[in-house]
């Protein structure tokens, strides 16, 4: 599949500040997004986070990668102020039209050690210029609700250990991803709630996920991990550089 190379480079940004969470499901009815097509629930307390914040999120990946990736976001919800530049826990969503990806394409796929391992990856040219660390921790499939978990931990030079936990849903339209960012020591806690935020989502029968026989035969499982490294880089090159300037 051609198309596939090009939803390769896809995940996001986050930095840190503290926030309480509870894993506790508002009973209020579902958050519908994606002119609809889409519902998902959050928890009581948790706040849409404005376009205009969105943006800076795209124009400061583009900045501090020098413009190799600008990853554009079109909802995020996180409790507290909506409003702040950077806080967490946060969850980011990225909406690609980019065609129907056969789901045969994450049948089978290889370790985090191997994806690593691979010469395209991002970790090999990266770690140690803006983060000391860059590890994939888990790459799996869940055949049920198709849908891609790639789990991650950064360690970076000021904010420490920071893990992304990422949900790529696949549609009849390209890929529903939600980033999920969280500081290493309170992830125990927060956790929960991220697997209930992405537990929740639905989908309309406009863009829900219709399997084919023909999607067996497609099988190019290595490149589609290899997405979540580059955008892990782009969260680690912003939060650097946002809190260098701070200090400058």
């Amino acid at each position: 599949m051609r198309r596939l190379p090009r939803l390769v480079l896809a995940l996001l940004i986050t930095a840190a500040a503290p926030a309480a969470v509870e894993a506790t499901t508002d009973p209020d009815p579902a958050v519908a997004i994606y002119d609809g097509s889409v519902t998902l629930r959050l928890p009581e307390g948790w706040r849409e986070i404005p376009p205009n914040v969105l943006e800076y999120f795209t124009l400061r990946t583009a900045e501090a990668t020098g413009g190799r990736t600008a990853e554009s976001y079109q909802y995020g919800f996180r409790p507290g102020d909506p409003d702040l530049e950077f806080s967490l826990p946060q969850v980011l969503i990225q909406i690609r039209e980019e065609g129907r990806i056969s789901y045969g394409h994450f049948q089978r796929l290889p370790p985090p050690a191997d994806v690593a391992a691979q010469p395209a990856s991002p970790l090999t040219d990266h770690r140690g210029s803006l983060l000391r660390e860059l590890q994939l921790t888990g790459v799996t499939f869940d055949r049920e609700r198709f849908c891609l978990r790639v789990d991650s931990v950064m360690e970076l030079s000021i904010e420490g250990r920071v893990v992304v936990r990422s949900a790529s849903f696949l549609t009849e339209r390209g890929l529903l991803t939600l980033h999920c960012y969280e500081l290493e020591e309170r992830i125990a806690a927060t956790a929960p709630v991220f697997e209930q935020i992405i537990d929740s989502v639905r989908f309309d029968d406009r863009i829900a996920y219709r399997p084919r026989l023909t999607d067996l035969w497609s099988s190019r499982h290595t490149a589609v991990a290899l997405f979540a490294l580059a955008a892990l880089l782009a969260a680690a090159a912003l939060v650097a550089r946002r809190r260098l300037r701070a200090e400058a």
